[in-house]
Order: C-alpha cells, then sequence, then structure tokens
C-alpha cells in the first residue's frame, strides 16, 4: 500500500532505508504489524502501523500536500509531525502515522 501511495504522490520511496539517498525529495518508511484472529487458526486479520519519514533537502510544500492527498483519498486517518531539520543529515524531515486493517 505504501509503494502505491508514494508512487501516485510521485515521491521516490523505499522500505527501511536506502543505501544510497537519492537526490530530491523521498521517503522511508517501517511498517509494524500485529496480528489477529479466531483462537487455534492462522491469523487472518493484520493491523499495519506504518511510519514515513519524508526527507527534504529544502522544505518541499509540494510533496507534503502530494502525499498527505493520496493518503486522504484512501480513507486513511493520518497523523503529521511538524518538519524539523536534522543536522547530522543536512535534511528536514516530515514523520507521518496511520494504521490500516487487512484482512486475509
Amino acid at each position: 500500500m505504501v509503494t502505491d501511495i508514494l508512487a501516485a504522490a510521485g515521491i521516490k520511496g523505499r522500505r527501511g532505508r536506502f543505501t544510497k539517498p537519492p537526490a530530491g525529495t523521498y521517503a522511508v518508511w517501517m511498517d509494524d504489524i500485529t496480528t489477529d484472529g479466531p483462537d487455534g487458526m492462522p491469523p487472518c486479520i493484520f493491523t499495519h502501523d506504518v511510519t514515513v519519514e519524508l526527507y527534504e533537502p529544502k522544505p518541499d510544500d509540494a510533496a507534503e500536500t502530494a502525499l498527505e492527498a493520496q493518503m486522504s483519498a484512501r480513507g486513511l486517518h493520518w497523523t503529521k509531525q511538524d518538519r524539523y531539520w536534522i543536522q547530522s543529515e543536512a535534511m528536514y524531515q516530515v514523520i507521518y502515522n496511520f494504521s490500516h486493517i487487512e484482512k486475509i
């Protein structure tokens, strides 16, 4: 799901990390999964707690707006942390969190 969101928003992204980050704005995401379902049966409900870290060499309001529009278009309720400067990376970072449930 995150891959589709980022592609639709026009943002390069990778799960976990980039070994060599691309130029410009890009995203890294993590997907923590919790399983559930009936007792004695294999899990069939998966709750995904997703964190998307958006990295920007300079403030990129257009990328943030595009990402937010794509999450909202999918009916996701998300939270956003304010943009802040990471001195060691010389990049701005904006963090988004959302959850979604997958039933198999």
